[in-house]
């Protein structure tokens, strides 16, 4: 059995005229291969400005009830609902109409207590009636201001939902741009690894060399073509630009933005508007509440047998007045649930801050991650650039397979970066969901890397 050789040696045989005499047309085939590949990498890695591709990204959140389409209707809906709601609590009058009629059954049976002159065997009353204390005029303000608050946090809760989805969708968008970049980059490289694969395959089956170097192509081929059907397969074509790209750093201004989230922050809000609704409720709550004072006039008919029929007009008050601590308890109750929710808007505060503050870490960790790869990619685009001028300069052969590897480790490095900034995007795109009235973007600034 041969010795194994090296790869590089056995590489730089392949152009020698003695070795490999019965397999030199496969052997001329592959090399042929490898300076074609080379010479389109190298093409590719200084491309025209009209095929430049900038994996910068797009970092723009959709401002809340701009991705969904249904927002406004909603809004107006929720408008009309107030309204009629307001406009059904003014139209409480206190006013009230309430008549009986009715015939006494014992005329004839002698059991009439009344004296002959007021002896009646059918009457006919109406009366007409008003409590101001259950109309409109009373505690207006309050009123209204209490279905106007329970009408807030009715579009709190759609508010919530349609920033969730807006979050939702510009991840969508995010995903499927770097989806492309990324199936762009791996293609390359899926094809480096193919061609890498086909040489190894040559060697071992002519030159009885170790097959753990194939093992390895094989291996990391096929973890390629998993994450390129992972992002979506041959939907996108390959790279046209393997330039490393002006990648910039997305900084956030943190002071401003906690600021504007412990002002603004939804679920913090909605608890603010829970407390100022037990606030209204407490305040429209007391003794006046079971109380009911109502002057009344009241007309009554009375028709008789032994007399005329006759008729007579009653006016007065009339009251009803609790002997209860009820509405004292009512109002302790909701100052005790006042407190409560206090105590859970300072909780939520908290635990809102503690999560902003870790996504900003993360952003910031994902930034260090950025700019590192980025430098590494500057330095290995140069160290391209002086092995292609060392490799045009070679006298004699040298090894295609190493060169095709630093290739490789230049498009993983790409890959890389592409992922951090997309991971980076998406922590941006999660702090959209503190935010109610302002785009992330507000809060956040570029910096180029510098070289």
């Amino acid at each position: 059995m041969r010795a194994v050789r090296p790869i590089a040696y056995v590489l730089c045989a392949f152009l020698t005229n003695g070795a490999f005499s019965q397999t030199v047309t496969d052997g001329r085939e592959i090399l042929g291969r490898f300076e074609l590949r080379f010479a389109e990498l190298d093409s590719l890695l200084h491309p025209s400005r009209d095929v430049a591709t900038d994996l910068s990204g797009d970092r723009r959140v959709p401002a809340p009830g701009s991705v969904a389409v249904s927002a406004d209707v909603i809004d107006q809906a929720l408008d009309r609902r107030v309204e009629a709601e307001i406009k059904e609590f003014k139209s409480r009058t206190g006013l009230q109409i309430t008549g009986q009629t009715y015939y006494r059954l014992d005329e004839g049976l002698g059991m009439d207590e009344d004296d002959a002159v007021s002896q009646y065997n059918a009457k006919v009353q109406a009366e007409l009636r008003w409590s101001p204390l259950q109309s409109s005029i009373f505690r207006r303000k309050g009123t209204v201001n209490e279905i106007r608050l329970k009408g807030e946090l009715d579009r709190l809760a759609y508010e919530k939902n349609r920033l969730g989805m807006s979050v939702v969708r510009q991840k969508e968008l995010f995903r499927s741009r770097y989806d492309s970049l990324l199936c762009g980059i791996l293609r390359h490289r899926i094809d480096n690894l193919a061609l890498l694969s086909d040489a190894h395959d040559y060697l071992l089956h002519n030159e009885n060399i170790s097959s753990d170097g194939l093992l390895e192509i094989l291996n990391e081929k096929a973890e390629a073509e998993r994450k390129l059907m992972s992002v979506g397969g041959n939907r996108y074509p390959q790279a046209r630009d393997l330039s490393c790209p002006a990648v910039r750093l997305v900084m956030v201004d943190s002071a401003r933005l906690l600021q504007h989230i412990c002002d603004r922050q939804i679920d913090l809000k909605e608890l603010g508007l829970r407390m100022a609704l037990l606030e209204q409720r407490e305040a429209n709550t007391d003794y006046w509440n079971n109380v009911d004072i109502a002057p009344f006039v009241r007309y009554s008919y009375y028709t008789r047998t032994a007399l005329p029929n006759s008729s007579n007009v009653d006016a007065g008050i009339s009251f009803r007045l609790p002997l209860s601590a009820e509405s004292k308890r009512q109002r302790q109750s909701i100052r005790a649930e006042r407190g409560l929710l206090g105590a859970e808007h300072d909780r939520l505060l908290a635990r809102v801050y503690d999560e902003v503050r870790f996504i900003l870490d993360g952003i910031g960790r994902l930034n260090l991650s950025i700019e590192g790869e980025y430098r590494r990619s500057r330095e290995l685009l140069h160290y391209l650039a002086v092995r292609k001028e060392a490799y045009a300069n070679r006298i004699g052969e040298y090894d295609r397979l190493a060169r095709m590897k630093e290739y490789n480790s230049y498009l993983m490095c790409l890959e890389k970066m592409a992922e951090f900034q997309y991971q980076r995007d998406c922590q941006i795109a999660d702090l959209a969901r503190y935010l109610t009235d302002e785009p992330v973007e507000t809060f956040c600034y570029e910096e180029k890397v510098m070289d």
